[in-house]
């Protein structure tokens, strides 16, 4: 596939953890994960995905045992059915805003880069986001109702 990129973030003897985003992990991110495993290989899918199919067969290629994608909804629902059949584990970095700035943020003045990231808002503002903590995803469930 063009325009998709494949990163070992860190070398590992141990599990292997497929992170999907155009970011790589934090470093307290990476902390969590080698606390949790060990020496864990972590290896960073980025650019156009094109399903979860794919997604999931990277992961495969790569035996990783948890993915923890930065993707649409649809993608991440997707990936959760598959995982039952795979046996692969489907995670979410929960990230909360802490602050908003109208400048593009300054490492160690307005975020730390050990735990923070920020994203781009609208109108020239940058929401600055900070890691709090992985879940495992064992269920995503939509309920809808015709709009008539």
């Amino acid at each position: 596939m063009s325009g998709i990129e494949i990163r070992f973030v860190r070398e590992g003897e141990g599990e292997t953890i497929l992170w999907v985003s155009r970011h790589p992990p934090l470093p307290s991110q990476v902390e969590f994960l080698v606390k949790k495993f060990g020496d864990p290989r972590i290896v960073q899918l980025s650019g156009r995905i094109p399903n979860a199919e794919y997604v999931a067969d990277t992961a495969k290629n790569f035996n990783a045992k948890v993915i923890i994608p930065v993707l649409p909804l649809s993608f991440i629902a997707r990936l959760v059915e598959l995982s039952r059949k795979q046996g692969f584990e489907v995670w979410w970095a929960e990230m909360e805003q802490i602050g908003i700035v109208t400048y593009q943020p300054v490492a160690g003045k307005d975020y730390d880069p050990e735990t923070d990231a920020w994203i781009k808002g609208y109108e020239n503002t940058y929401k600055i986001m900070r890691f709090r903590k992985f879940h495992r995803i064992k269920e995503i469930k939509m309920v809808m109702e015709e709009v008539e």
